[in-house]
Order: C-alpha cells, then sequence, then structure tokens
C-alpha cells in the first residue's frame, strides 16, 4: 500500500511540474551506460504494461534491468527484463524479472519516479526500495539517482510497529549520469 501512495506523490509532484521540453516514454527506452575506471554500469529500459491493476492512470511506465563489470569482469547481469508486471503474481517485480519499475506522467514530463530492485544489497528482504528519479538532461544523457534515506521513508513512514532501518547502501552507483548507447 505504502509503494502505491509513493506512486500517487510521484505523480501528483511531477503532474505540477511545467519543463521548458516535453518528452515522451519513447526518449527514456534504450540502453544507458556509465564508466568510470574499471566499473561498467548499463541500465537497459523498456516500455512496461501493468496487469492486473487498473487503479493507475494517465501515467507510462518503464521497466528496466542493469549489469555491472569490474574490470570486465560480469558481475551483475540482470538483463533479461519482462515487458508486463503482473499484480496477480505478486508486487515484487524483480520475481518478474523487471529490476526498474519508474512511473511518469503521460507526455508530460523529462522526469520519472523509480522502484530499484537490487539483487545484492536485496532492500526490504527483495521487495525494492523507492526514492530513485530518472531525469533526462538531453536526449542522449540520462541522470540515474537513488535516495536510500527517502526510500526507507517512503517505506516505513506512518508505520508504528516497524523496526528500524539503516542504509545498507547499493551494489550499483547511486548518482551519475548515463549515456545512451543504443
Amino acid at each position: 500500500m505504502r509503494r502505491i501512495i509513493f506512486i500517487f506523490i510521484t505523480i501528483i509532484f511531477l503532474s505540477n511540474n511545467v519543463f521548458g521540453q516535453s518528452y515522451t516514454v519513447n526518449d527514456f527506452v534504450g540502453t544507458w551506460r556509465y564508466t568510470s575506471n574499471d566499473t561498467v554500469f548499463t541500465v537497459v529500459l523498456i516500455k512496461g504494461e501493468d496487469s492486473n491493476f487498473p487503479y493507475i492512470i494517465n501515467t507510462e511506465r518503464l521497466f528496466g534491468g542493469y549489469s555491472v563489470s569490474i574490470n570486465g569482469v560480469l558481475v551483475d547481469n540482470y538483463l533479461n527484463i519482462n515487458s508486463v508486471l503482473d499484480y496477480d503474481l505478486g508486487c515484487n517485480a524483480s520475481l518478474q524479472n523487471i529490476y526498474i519499475t519508474a512511473t511518469g506522467v503521460r507526455g508530460r514530463t523529462h522526469e520519472y519516479g523509480f522502484t530499484f530492485y537490487d539483487q545484492r544489497k536485496r532492500h526490504f528482504d527483495g521487495k525494492g526500495i523507492s526514492g530513485g528519479n530518472l531525469t533526462l538532461l538531453a536526449p542522449n544523457k540520462l541522470k540515474w539517482e537513488i535516495d536510500e534515506e527517502a526510500g526507507i521513508w517512503f517505506e516505513i513512514e506512518g508505520c508504528e510497529d516497524c523496526p528500524e532501518v539503516s542504509p545498507i547502501g547499493f551494489s550499483v552507483p547511486n548518482n551519475v549520469v548515463l549515456t545512451k548507447v543504443e
């Protein structure tokens, strides 16, 4: 339920912003890469569709996967992704081969809020962590940001009996600019 509320808050926030240039979901679709020294972080984004969840309107969805290689050795490879998230199978997208779920306002944004399913760190027992933001800076530049503290807050805010949750970090960069390669 908190994730649904987060999605609606994100939609409200994004719909209240007016930007000089309008982008569509198609501008985000593709393969994006960040390279630093011996590390290559790759993100693949595709158009996504929610199945058996009729409550999200006027939004566009992106689903994605990622990979990390260090010194030419692939240490994480989650690029085989599905384009449909079936809520009848549960809300844990990573169990359906979706490792990034992003939502934006249809045709009116250069920004998508996202939930990340880090397969090594497994935030909230693998249920993912929100607090991510994808911002299109230019047609070939995408800012990738994940705020772990915000994600923890979104998950536990209002929960009186939730245990204290400490940040555990990410297995991927948390604030970088990716370049479109495909």
